[in-house]
């Protein structure tokens, strides 16, 4: 499929209104930190040196090309999704965007700094509300360039988009049976709530050590947004390929493909940012937790899509 012109100048734009209004915002959270134009120094030496970096005028003006080439792109990204995926463009869907997709962008740049300079990487709770922001902006603006009525509000996408509305509701129902699992597992054998606190530290603070998980409020609310923030995406996913399958059955490999390749980038990435924490949570209990989120997923999916039984039984489907 052809992506139309408009679409990609439209994405562009949008990406370079959002980021934009992140500079605007960072500008002024490093002000208030009494350090100017301390982000973008910060992100230059993650990205490009692998060390710390003084916010010196062609420092803040190459990162500033990188940042506005990263949005672009992100806005494109976005533009494809509403085009080809359908996805209404509704702040509420932006914000999603923004808060999941831009924020993972963001700590993936920062796999290749040192330990110790990713605990000086800006707070969590401020990557995330800029990136949300952000978001909002980009979708905003793809919604003023277009020529809908009015901004789709959420319950009518999910109503006339039924892939999109099981995929939300298997990714809840997976994050939650996970969460529950892993509270059953923390107040057995350590404490409640320490899988979440352990993860947060090793995705907000680029690595960290058993010694410095804090079982807090603030940092098991922020793992608990990327925990169901990435099921929700897996779950949409999963619907996406069961209605592939219920089409074309011997696509029903492809459910066993997805799910080992969650495990892996999931065990992979937790590997890259903390290999420790393999050591305290043990890979048994997250494939464990997993395959019951994966049951409860699929189950629900069979139950949504009643005829799928029926084709994947078939004789004549595995019939020489």
């Amino acid at each position: 499929m052809t992506l139309p012109a408009r679409t990609i100048r439209d994405g562009v734009v949008a990406g370079l209104l959002a980021g934009f209004v992140l500079a605007v915002l960072f500008y002024f959270y490093d002000l208030g930190q009494g350090a100017p134009l301390r982000t973008p120094a910060f992100l230059w030496g993650a990205l490009i040196q692998s060390g710390a970096a003084d916010p010196t005028a062609g420092v803040v003006v190459g990162y500033t090309i990188l940042h506005f080439a990263a949005w672009s792109l992100l806005g494109v990204l976005a533009a494809m999704l509403v085009h080809w995926a359908t996805l209404p463009r509704s702040p509420f869907i932006g914000a999603a965007y923004g808060l999941f997709a831009c924020s993972f962008v963001f700590y993936l740049g920062l796999i290749r700094a040192p330990d110790a300079m990713v605990l000086s990487a800006p707070g969590w709770p401020a990557v995330f509300f800029g990136n949300a922001l952000a978001g909002v902006v980009m979708f905003t603006h793809l919604h003023w360039v277009s020529t809908e009525p009015g901004v789709i509000g959420l319950q009518d996408f999910l109503q006339t988009h039924p892939i999109t509305r099981r995929g939300i509701t298997a990714g809840l129902l997976g994050g939650v049976v996970v969460a529950v699992w892993f509270l059953i597992i923390d107040t057995v054998l350590r404490e409640p709530l320490y899988t979440p606190a352990a993860l947060a530290t090793v995705l907000f603070q680029g690595g960290g050590d058993p010694g410095s998980v804090v079982v807090a409020m603030g940092p098991v609310l922020g793992y608990s947004l990327v925990h169901f923030a990435f099921f929700l995406l897996f779950g949409v996913m999963l619907s996406a390929l069961v209605r592939q399958v219920q089409k074309f059955p011997p696509l029903a490999f492809g459910l066993l493909i997805l799910f080992v390749v969650f495990e892996v980038f999931f065990i992979a990435m937790v590997a890259v940012l903390g290999r420790w924490i393999l050591q305290e949570l043990a890979w048994w209990s997250i494939l464990v937790g997993n395959i019951f989120a994966a049951i409860a997923m699929g189950s629900y999916m069979w139950k949504a899509h009643p005829k799928l039984a029926e084709r994947l039984t078939a004789d004549a489907l595995w019939a020489d």
